[in-house]
């Protein structure tokens, strides 16, 4: 497929102004934005719905095709890419995602959906790099709402517990994927819960571990000590979301 004459000649696609092999277009409330990489053999393409920023799409694209040789490396589906930025925003990395992840051009032009990249900003705390197939199509299609700019953060989280008490817990040995709201919900209820346990991974890979058994305790790098419930929820929000670490 020739990329060139394929992305350019989209409905309505105008060519980004000083960017060589870039592309503008829109329609409804969406405003589209692609560039090839060097060698022309992947369009990097980024979605927008709502508010649009052109001067930050046109630094996302330029960031993405400076960084294309990593982000096409290998065949892993979620690709992160620290060191961003751009004024007015908070953004400090670019994600992207494969055709095993994203729809984009899936039904209209399937070829063209196998060669593009959906690349977006992000946060680095949102991204572990360890992302497997399906985490990453959750991740991007149902928690981080990669097509809209003004977005909450939604930190990197795997999760597993059981409660002795509320008979609730996680299915399964494995820690999975879930919001940071549903660790600080099942934290203080480990309170009194004799044989209950929390525990949790973060986007750097670090794995902390809060018990009930005759006081509540938290393990993790720094060993095992006990702790107040107000500590715990203050050291599991700044673990996750990074504005803190240790145990």
């Amino acid at each position: 497929m020739d990329l060139t004459s394929t992305v350019s000649a989209l409905p309505g696609a105008t060519p980004v102004e000083g960017l060589p092999d870039a592309w503008h277009w829109s329609r409804a409330v969406f405003n589209f934005d692609a560039v090839l990489t060097p060698d022309k053999s992947r369009s990097l393409q980024m979605n927008v719905m709502g508010r649009y920023d052109a001067g930050l799409a046109r630094a996302v694209l330029e960031f993405a095709r400076e960084h294309s040789a990593e982000f096409a490396a290998g065949d892993r589906p979620l690709v992160a890419v620290g060191g961003f930025s751009y004024p007015g925003w908070e953004f400090d990395t670019i994600v992207a995602v494969g055709p095993a992840v994203h729809d984009y051009h899936s039904q209209a032009l399937p070829e063209l959906h196998q060669a593009t990249l959906a690349v977006f900003p992000g946060y680095r705390n949102e991204f572990s790099g360890t992302e497997t197939e399906d985490e990453a199509w959750e991740r991007f299609r149902k928690m981080l709402q990669p097509t809209k700019l003004e977005r909450e953060q939604v930190p990197f989280l795997k999760l597993s517990y059981t409660n002795t008490r509320t008979q609730g817990g996680s299915k399964g040995p494995d820690r999975v994927l879930a919001p940071l709201s549903r660790l600080l919900r099942e934290l203080p209820l480990l309170e009194d819960a004799p044989g209950s346990h929390v525990e949790w991974e973060n986007a750097a890979g670090e794995v902390s571990r809060a018990e009930w058994d005759t006081a509540l305790t938290l393990s993790g790098a720094s060993g095992k000590r006990e702790i107040t419930i107000d500590e715990l929820l203050k050291y599991s929000e700044q673990n996750v979301t990074g504005a803190g670490s240790g145990s």
